[in-house]
């Protein structure tokens, strides 16, 4: 994807459906849901983030989650990711998938996986010279247990040129390091985090946002109000939907009840998850329930 061209654009976090007890990955149901969040408006999909519980996933399984993902995509850009924070790991992951999928992925999305800018900056140019395709960077300590300094990050990217696609900006205060990444590195910034807070990353300079809640047309519906300068409009739907990011983003519970709304949807056969994510708990249909999501 050129970035020139892709402003507004609008990424769809995939997650991973399973068959019922967590066996085997859900073909079927995620051919469906890449279908369903492209339908609803998303740009592309990035596929094996931390949403995708990539770590309980083998490789052969991610390779199937690539391939439904891609075939369902129907030309839409896909990005897959890398997650894992030891380069070696990680470089074979890169090259295993690259080799099966080539010019069919978008790009690569890894981690930031050190507090050294230079570690950082290596781990770019390397997946880029694997990969023959643009990096996007998530800084996502929450996940990873790895926080940067801006300074360091800045430096670590700056003058990477066409290599760097993106940096996921979920690291707080997200305002202001997406302020910095693009007065200093000058790249495309993603807004994540469930997309709370999508209008100030917008306003601080984000191009493009990740959408992994289950109702992702009202991302959609934001950044195009923000993008024809609706700034009140696009406030007013994420207001909207503000408590169904903060239910479905809490850590530990939320890849669960995600799953579980898209499965109350329609869209997936099955919520379930795979050890150590939490299953959904049946204490949570009040909570669903209020969110619009009928048992059943």
């Amino acid at each position: 994807m050129n970035a020139t061209d892709s402003a507004g654009a609008v990424w769809a976090m995939v997650p991973t459906p399973f068959t019922p007890g967590g066996e085997r990955i859900g073909e079927q149901s995620l051919r469906a849901l890449t279908r369903e969040m492209l339908g609803r408006g998303c740009t592309g999909s990035i596929v094996l983030g931390v949403i995708a519980e990539p770590a309980a996933l083998s490789l052969d399984e991610k390779m199937t989650v690539l391939d439904a993902v891609i075939s369902a995509s129907e030309g839409a850009p896909v990005i897959a990711t890398v997650m894992s924070l030891d380069p070696a790991v990680a470089a074979d992951e890169v090259t295993a998938l690259v080799a099966r999928f080539g010019t069919s992925l978008a790009g690569v999305m890894i981690p930031v996986r050190s507090r050294d800018a230079d570690v950082v900056r290596r781990s770019v140019v390397d997946t880029h010279g694997l990969s023959n395709l643009p990096v996007m960077v998530q800084d996502l300590p929450s996940a990873t247990g790895v926080r940067i300094d801006i300074d360091d990050l800045v430096g670590a990217l700056a003058g990477l040129g066409s290599s760097l696609m993106a940096v996921k900006a979920e690291a707080p205060p997200t305002f202001s390091r997406i302020r910095r990444l693009r007065e200093d590195v000058g790249t495309v910034v993603v807004s994540g985090n469930g997309g709370i807070g999508v209008v100030d990353d917008f306003l601080a300079g984000a191009r493009w946002a990740a959408a992994g809640i289950s109702r992702p047309e009202a991302l959609v519906q934001a950044v195009r109000r923000i993008e024809s300068g609706d700034l009140v409009g696009a406030q007013r739907v994420i207001d909207s939907v503000a408590s169904l990011i903060s239910y479905e983003t809490q850590p530990g519970t939320s890849i669960a009840i995600r799953k579980e709304h898209w499965r109350r949807q329609g869209v997936i056969a099955d919520s379930a998850v795979r050890p150590p994510t939490m299953s959904y708990d049946p204490a949570f249909d009040v909570h669903s329930e209020r969110m619009g999501f009928a048992a059943g």
